[in-house]
């Protein structure tokens, strides 16, 4: 069948769907949701082929009428020959073989190796529909991944993208995350880069958390960049802070990655290999992962990290990657400052100022970079936070940092007075004196996305008192900022309505 391409001019969250008249999909002998092969005919190139799409049917031709196909903008964007007018063939396509490969791992029966490339290749190329993907994340979040599955895994997701080369030794440090306010990852890279070792940092922006590391670099400097940049970014300054979005890396795990969000599942077979493929993309042989535990992260207790740690490790190995992996407090935000700018703030105060603090972000940041050290053999075992400290303390740190933002685009001078934050702010004081027994992690995240995090740079919260201070009453403990005054008294609604997230108590742990 013939069609003509009409744009529709609006985005859809899989770009391959087109949408047909009922006419046309009943000549097809095709129904909602079930795929068609299409090809440009006016397409220069010889060597184009059919690509696979989703049929969406509009049912009253208000969309398409008959003989057009609706193709979307974002697919536009990525068939740069398809424009309105341009005639297309469509013909019906039958449910590719990966899809018998699905409803084997329905049945909890393992995948070979072959069974995992074609899934991959096939969810690349559209093939496999959301649905389809759905039910293999569903599958495998009931009957998990062995280590060879995973393995298979890691490796098909690698190949499915671009691959970088830094060097023979390349660092890196990734976090399961959990935590409020962990912008370790600004201080780790310079600290590890100032003795010259090669760390690549590729993060993602933030989805259901206040800030990710990409958000709040790009507060400092840009963090999309294309392959050509990157190289040279990381040729100048062996590192860099990034958002690894704008890169045609491991495109597998991110199309898996848009189907896990909306059904809230990240099961640790696809977890493994999602973090694994990243790296592998970058070059990078040696990992420290930072797992924190508790109560809000991944892991509720030490033991389930400590058996997710060692099964990290006999994966990574198996794909040439040596990991060390950390568990860590997750009682409470690291620092006291949540939002990509107030984040941002808070990295570039401590990088130009050891001394300031806070003790949280110091700790951490030189634990788990001292480790990194200590892989390199820059430092001896058990000597590499005291190397990360003096290396913050004495300023190289902050001098690195400076290179990798001017390398970026960025202002290397900028100070943590020029960060910009949300213009409306709302303080709470303590309503008594007390000790602080309790900082509510969930509370604080609930808060500061009502705020506007993460869309919004410049909204936050800042946790004035953390657990342990006396407080007296009066004293101011918590604070929000917003861009929106709407926000700012949505974002007040919740504190009231939660009784926010500092928790006041004497020595007395409960009345009985």
């Amino acid at each position: 069948m013939k069609l003509k391409v009409k744009e529709i001019n609006f985005e859809t969250g899989n770009a391959k769907d087109i949408v047909l008249n009922i006419n046309d999909a009943q000549e097809l002998g095709q129904k909602a949701g079930e795929r068609v092969f299409v090809k440009n005919m006016k397409s220069k190139s010889l060597e184009e082929k059919y690509w696979v799409a989703i049929i969406q049917i509009d049912y009253l031709g208000t969309i398409v009428e008959p003989g057009e196909i609706g193709v979307f903008r974002n697919m536009l964007r990525e068939k740069k020959e398809l424009k309105n007018e341009t005639i297309v063939s469509v013909k019906s396509a039958d449910p590719p073989d990966s899809f018998k490969f699905i409803q084997k791992k329905i049945k909890g029966l393992k995948l070979s190796s072959e069974e995992i490339n074609g899934i991959i290749s096939d969810a690349v190329s559209g093939s496999l529909s959301r649905i389809d993907l759905a039910a293999f994340i569903t599958a495998v979040s009931i009957n998990g991944m062995d280590n060879e599955e995973m393995t298979a895994l890691t490796l098909s997701e690698t190949r499915s993208g671009e691959i970088f080369y830094f060097g023979m030794d390349v660092y890196d440090k990734h976090s399961t995350g959990g935590v409020p306010g962990n912008k370790v990852s600004l201080i780790i890279v310079p600290i590890v880069a100032a003795v010259g070792l090669t760390i690549p940092k590729s993060s993602t922006r933030a989805i259901t958390s206040p800030s990710g590391t990409a958000d709040s670099m790009e507060v400092l400097a840009p963090v999309a960049f294309t392959p050509e940049e990157l190289n040279k970014i990381v040729a100048e300054q062996n590192a860099c802070i990034i958002w690894g979005g704008a890169l045609e890396t491991a495109p597998a795990d991110n199309i898996l990655i848009e189907i896990e969000r909306p059904l809230h599942m990240d099961p640790i077979g696809l977890m493994i290999p999602s973090i694994l493929t990243k790296k592998l993309s970058l070059g990078v042989k040696k990992l420290v992962l930072d797992i924190p535990v508790g109560e809000g992260t991944k892991f509720a207790t030490p033991i389930k990290g400590k058996q997710f740690a060692y099964l990290f490790k006999e994966i990574a190995a198996n794909v040439g990657i040596e990991a060390e992996c950390a568990l860590t407090l997750a009682h409470q935000p690291i620092g006291h400052a949540v939002g990509p700018a107030l984040e941002a703030k808070e990295a570039l105060t401590l990088l130009r100022d050891y001394s300031v603090g806070p003790n949280s972000l110091i700790e951490k940041s030189t634990d788990l970079a001292g480790m990194l050290l200590e892989m390199s053999g820059k430092a001896q075992k058990g000597m590499g936070q005291s190397m990360a400290k003096d290396i913050l303390h004495s300023g190289k740190a902050y001098e690195k940092m400076k290179k990798i933002i001017g390398a970026q685009g960025g202002d290397p001078n900028i100070t943590p007075e020029e960060i910009k934050l949300g213009p409306h702010v709302k303080e709470f004081s303590s309503p008594k004196e007390g000790y602080i027994v309790e900082v509510n992690n969930s509370i604080i995240n609930q808060i500061a996305k009502t705020a506007g995090c993460p869309s919004s740079k410049t909204s936050g919260v800042e946790i004035i008192k953390k657990q342990g201070a006396k407080i007296k009453e009066g004293e101011i403990v918590f604070k929000i900022y917003s861009h929106s005054e709407s926000k700012l008294r949505k974002a007040e609604k919740v504190y009231n309505a939660t009784g926010g997230p500092i928790r006041l108590g004497g020595m007395v742990i409960e009345r009985i």
